[in-house]
């Protein structure tokens, strides 16, 4: 099972210490790159599963293409 995490920066070390004494964790850094594009992931399946669950309202395609 993989888990995304997000953690303040003051308690970075602490739990990379702790995740380090689990030997069944594999724990791998993410560049800032890989982890924005990751948070864009998530917000856009929770976007979609909002959609699907008629709690929010889908955008048209002319309001997406006037974002660009």
């Amino acid at each position: 099972m993989d888990y995304l995490l997000e953690i303040p920066k003051k308690k970075q070390a602490f739990l990379e210490e702790l995740l380090r004494g689990f030997p069944f964790i594999k724990a791998k850094k993410l560049s800032t790159v890989k982890a924005e594009r990751m948070r864009d992931m998530v917000e856009a399946v929770e976007e979609i599963k909002a959609i699907e669950a008629g709690k929010r309202k889908p955008r048209s395609m002319k309001a997406l293409l006037r974002e660009l």
